[in-house]
């Protein structure tokens, strides 16, 4: 316990220091975008980062549960999104530096119109804040597993600490912290996944990559992967925020090698701990196969290293959605200036996290939150991709996105949202913003 708590305040000590030196001198630009000026491997590991947290090995364990290795295929889906989106990631970056943008919503509200850019808005912040939640939720079960402490008050702490570098630094931190937590994520999976090879067989139909899993599914996870993408407003902000075009494009291609490399490697902490631990919850994989697994002279250490991997994309989650509100209130009223970015969006940071840290107390199914999230961005694809090659009307963007987001609704209502059903906003959004562009030019011409 001792060494618990030890490595414990090494890891808060870290990231807070982090925070106060990027904090230092800094500038409006550099609280909000860092100052677009992040460039080599801190893009790359930045880029990395926001696939790999708490949530997402959370949820990609309990597929592991379900499917085996073939849970793999959402991975080599957000690979190749990657490579998708680095092929137009040049007009994107080169767009928003003239603009001089920040966010996501911003972009569009720029180039199409003030009721896409609300609409981007909407959804954007309803998904990403739930993903912030379930990260809280993750980072609750871990720390509730180091110590003897209640859970609510483990995600009370989660949502604290970040609030404390992110307070100091903003987007910088967020930059900054990723990088660090990305070295630890590699550490402690390698080493992990390296004590647990060999512990037990693994069933060779748990290797499978095709035939554990249905068509659907593996449809499913690959449409997530590919074009959910494109539509990541986090990923979008750190391609604003990279230093130039070329630095950007290596950023994107490294991630896009990295990602399907780190998930093999997860996938034999997983497949071990299926085998060892059959009969537990799937989506306590993670804490599980760590707290009971690991020998006892390297479970302290591996289950503050999980808890600082669990915490490592709230921060950017918190900033998002928070960096989104707050170019939405400037870009609508007179009311607040330019110079006002840094003082609003702090306030939106620590209101952010206080409602999350509530509802990840009250509400913990994080498949479910997990797939909302996936969910909604992909109502917003078919304007996003389809603006990088012709004039949209404002109108129907709007309208399309909308609607397609609510087709969610009657799938969370009933408790159907599953991989193949979550996928049902993409082409909601690309035949509604076919006929309401249709309708557009046609009242246009009459």
């Amino acid at each position: 316990m001792q060494l618990s708590i030890l490595f414990f305040l090494l890891y808060i000590a870290a990231v807070v220091v982090i925070g106060w030196i990027a904090s230092r001198k800094e500038t409006e630009e550099e609280f909000m975008i860092a100052d677009r000026k992040v460039a080599g491997l801190q893009l790359a590991a930045t880029m990395s980062a926001g696939f790999f947290d708490g949530a997402t090995l959370s949820i990609y364990l309990a597929y592991i549960y379900q499917f085996g290795l073939s849970a793999i295929w959402l991975f080599i889906g957000l690979g190749l999104g990657l490579f998708v989106l680095r092929r137009f990631a040049t007009r994107i970056k080169q767009k928003a530096d003239e603009l001089r943008v920040y966010t996501m919503p911003e972009y569009f509200f720029r180039t199409i119109g003030s009721r896409s850019g609300l609409a981007y808005s909407v959804v954007l912040i309803i998904a990403f804040f739930c993903f912030l939640v379930v990260n809280l939720i993750v980072s609750g079960q871990v720390l509730s597993a180091i110590f003897p402490i209640p859970y609510a008050l483990s995600v009370a702490i989660g949502g604290g600490i970040i609030l404390i570098y992110l307070l100091l630094a903003g987007f910088k931190a967020v930059v900054r912290t990723d990088v660090f937590q990305f070295m630890v994520m590699i550490f402690m999976t390698v080493t992990v996944a390296a004590y647990l090879f060999g512990r037990t067989s693994i069933p060779a139909v748990e290797l499978q990559l095709i035939g554990r899993m249905d068509g659907g599914t593996l449809i499913g996870f690959l449409v997530i992967g590919i074009f959910g993408v494109m539509v990541q407003p986090d990923l979008w902000q750190r391609m604003i925020a990279a230093r130039d075009v070329k630095t950007m494009k290596r950023g994107l291609i490294y991630g896009a090698f990295m990602l399907p490399l780190l998930a093999l490697i997860l996938s034999v902490i997983g497949l071990v701990t299926k085998q060892l631990l059959p009969n537990i919850v799937p989506e306590k994989a993670l804490v599980s196969g760590f707290s009971s697994l690991l020998p006892m002279e390297f479970k302290e250490l591996g289950m503050v290293l999980l808890y600082a991997v669990s915490l490592s994309s709230s921060d950017t989650l918190a900033f998002v959605v928070s960096s989104i509100f707050t170019r939405d209130l400037q870009q609508r009223t007179h009311r607040f200036s330019e110079a006002s970015m840094r003082q609003m969006t702090r306030f939106f940071i620590a209101l952010f996290i206080s409602i999350a840290v509530v509802l990840g107390i009250l509400y913990q199914d994080i498949i479910t939150l997990g797939l909302s999230l996936a969910s909604l961005s992909l109502a917003l694809f078919p304007p996003t991709f389809a603006s990088l090659f012709w004039k949209l009307s404002d109108r129907a963007v709007a309208w399309s996105v909308g609607l397609a987001a609510l087709s969610v609704v009657p799938f969370l209502i009933t408790g159907t949202l599953t991989p193949e059903t979550s996928v049902t906003p993409l082409p909601v959004s690309l035949v509604l913003l076919l006929i309401f562009q249709g309708i557009v030019r046609w009242r246009g011409r009459n």
